[in-house]
């Protein structure tokens, strides 16, 4: 759903935008529905955070926030409001670079590639990777507890929206890119 029923989302938000001057434009039903079953929080589900995100907030930034989802490509070859967008703007805050790693299905492979280490391991700003869904997902790591973690992330409902919530630690591996 990324690329081809985003883009149409994309260009509707932006006429949306072009006529009432607010970057705010709905999808269908249906396809809100079809957004809703192929999210991660329909594969994993959600579950509030048990506490107070630390590591980050929502600093991104407003020229890739403000506009509607999928509808520019940030620094790092990747459409904006989305999980890999978020991330490689983090990766990239603490000197490393996550440019042009693709889906987020991909990024632990690619991150083995140039050398970072991947394991079942989370720690407190490592990146939390699946492979599950169309494209996997990559969020980022704000503490580790008993047995869960909690992540910030973007687009984990399919509405690219900013979310910290919990998430069961073994159902993702973890890239340690400045950790």
């Amino acid at each position: 759903m990324r690329r081809s029923s985003r883009a149409v989302l994309a260009l509707a938000a932006a006429a949306a935008f072009a006529v009432s001057g607010t970057g705010t434009a709905s999808a269908s039903t249906a396809t809100a529905s079809a957004a809703a079953s192929t999210s991660m929080a329909a594969h994993f589900g959600t579950v509030p955070a048990s506490s107070t995100a630390g590591t980050i907030g929502d600093i991104y930034p407003s020229k890739w926030r403000d506009v509607p989802q999928d509808s520019v490509v940030d620094d790092w070859n990747m459409y904006n409001r989305e999980c890999v967008s978020w991330a490689a703007f983090n990766i990239a805050r603490h000197g490393e670079s996550a440019n042009n790693y693709g889906d987020a299905k991909y990024w632990d492979d690619n991150a083995r590639n140039h050398g970072y280490r991947v394991d079942n391991t989370p720690t407190a700003g490592s990146i939390a990777q699946t492979d599950n869904g169309t494209y996997g997902h990559v969020a980022i790591v704000d503490s580790v507890h008993n047995g869960t973690v909690t992540v910030e992330d973007y687009n984990w409902t399919g509405d690219g929206h900013y979310l910290v919530h919990d998430v069961n630690a073994s159902s993702f591996r973890y890239i340690h890119f400045y950790n």
